[in-house]
């Protein structure tokens, strides 16, 4: 079984096959919830999705009520039994499970091989050593490996991606005027954002790293001091 939903144009390449999938930008643009999106068709297709944070000191921290949102959302619920730890499909075999990468050894990491999806949210806090015990993790034939992150630094790991990114990847910058849904609630704050504090309004709104406009606000006051 499979689900049909709109997908803003921007993230229709995305709906291709290929081993990585990233998109990055400014807050907004609905990442994560077409992400969510993603995982529920997965899961009615018979896929194992594994859903990860760098930390996760409870399930509150994870997608997991992101998901849930977008079953509700897509008239699914039936097809779906749902626990405080997990999400499953009974129809047709497929499983959400939730974790931390800081929880996992290089041993314990291995009781992961069997998922067909990783998807990787707020992925600009991962770290070197987790990144080096996933991706070699999932490797079932025609895996993916998802990732959604908000750019903080352009030497966070999850910036491979960007600077040198494998042959079979589809890595996408989304911002929020790249959102048909944009919520008009935000749309008044990142007009304030704009206004008032442009260097705020560039990394969270345009996803423009930290650095860079800390950079640029340094800058300008040296240029005025001078």
């Amino acid at each position: 079984m499979r689900v049909e939903y709109d997908v803003a144009p921007v993230f229709e390449p995305l709906l291709d096959p290929a081993r990585f999938k990233g998109t990055y930008g400014g807050r907004g643009s609905g990442k994560s919830w077409f992400w969510a999106g993603e995982t529920v068709d997965a899961l009615l297709s018979g896929l194992n999705v594994l859903c990860i944070r760098e930390v996760q000191n409870s399930i509150a921290d994870s997608v997991k009520r992101l998901i849930e949102a977008r079953i509700e959302e897509f008239g699914v619920s039936d097809y779906f039994t749902i626990t405080d730890k997990e999400i499953r499909c009974p129809m047709s075999g497929g499983v959400a499970i939730f974790r931390g990468m800081q929880n996992h050894t290089a041993a314990s990491i291995k009781s992961l091989e069997g998922f067909d999806r990783a998807w990787w949210e707020e992925a600009q806090t991962a770290s070197q050593r987790s990144l080096d015990l996933l991706i070699p993790t999932i490797r079932k034939p025609n895996s993916e490996l998802w990732f959604s992150w908000n750019p903080e630094s352009e030497n966070d790991p999850v910036e491979f991606l960007r600077k040198d990114p494998p042959d079979n990847a589809i890595v996408l910058q989304v911002n929020a005027t790249d959102n048909p849904w944009f919520p008009h609630e935000l749309a008044a704050d990142m007009e304030r954002d704009r206004k008032r504090d442009p260097d705020k309004y560039a990394h969270i709104w345009l996803g423009e790293y930290r650095g860079l406009s800390e950079a640029r606000v340094f800058r300008n006051w040296r240029e005025g001091d001078i």
